[in-house]
């Protein structure tokens, strides 16, 4: 049986990966990740060294996969290939019509980024992450997951569908949300972080509610986002607010060992 380059289609595995040439920017090797992935017979093991060949002939130097919390068949499978659990993944999501504004809190300023801005939220974006799962992944240089938040604000920066805002505290900027309209009614935030200095005294609860209700004014009805189940404050957060959690997802690693460094 010959390599794919993108899909595995057998009796016994459904697969399908692509490049990530945004993470391979900074890892300085070709990164893959696995988008989907179905056992269906007894050959699945097997039939892995299809994209095992087309992984070596590319020289990926990591590779990621996220699967529904209940596919323990698929990431054992996984683990039997070399890959290891890194994280797991909630997927937080309110209705705002649910939500009541929380008008006791006193909002902060929202406003677009400009150019002028990218500076410190590169900073921000540099200093402000510490659990997810390029920082968190051992075999990885941390470095690696700095300089990937930074480019993460760069790029949605000039992105045509997603806006990059700033949250000011006073004139001073304390954070950044990276959203999305989806669909015409869910607002989706891809990224978002509050300065280390600023953590701590309230100014992220006051973030979140400013911009749940900037969400609300621009007409859409539900937020939706992504957070690490080690970030345990900011989950709690998200809970206080109302947000309710779908069950959650499993992301694993592969790491080819002369290539993470």
């Amino acid at each position: 049986m010959s390599a794919m380059s993108e899909k595995i289609c057998t009796p016994s595995l459904q697969m399908e990966w692509s490049q990530a040439p945004w993470d391979a920017a900074v890892c300085g090797f070709p990164v893959l990740q696995i988008t989907s992935m179905k056992i269906q017979g007894k050959n699945a093991s097997q039939d892995m060294q299809i994209f095992e060949d087309e992984r070596d002939r590319l020289g990926a130097g990591l590779v990621s996969c996220r699967l529904p919390h209940a596919c323990m068949a698929e990431s054992m499978l996984l683990e039997d290939h070399g890959f290891r659990f890194i994280e797991m993944v909630f997927q937080p999501e309110i209705d705002l019509a649910t939500f009541d504004g929380n008008i006791s809190i006193f909002p902060l300023k929202i406003a677009n980024a400009g150019e002028i801005d990218l500076p410190i939220l590169q900073d921000i974006a540099r200093t402000a992450f510490h659990n997810e799962r390029f920082k968190m992944d051992p075999r990885l240089d941390p470095g690696i997951s700095d300089q990937r938040y930074q480019n993460w604000v760069v790029n949605s920066f000039y992105h045509p569908t997603q806006d990059l805002f700033v949250i000011y505290n006073d004139d001073q900027a304390i954070g950044f949300f990276v959203t999305e309209l989806l669909n015409a009614s869910t607002c989706y935030w891809h990224l978002n972080a509050i300065a280390p200095a600023a953590q701590g005294s309230g100014l992220g609860r006051r973030a979140w509610v400013s911009m749940m209700n900037y969400a609300i004014t621009t007409g859409a009805q539900r937020v939706h986002t992504s957070i690490a189940a080690r970030n345990q404050r900011v989950l709690n957060l998200y809970a206080s607010l109302g947000f309710h959690f779908a069950p959650p997802s499993m992301t694993f690693h592969w790491a080819r060992p002369e290539g993470c460094q």
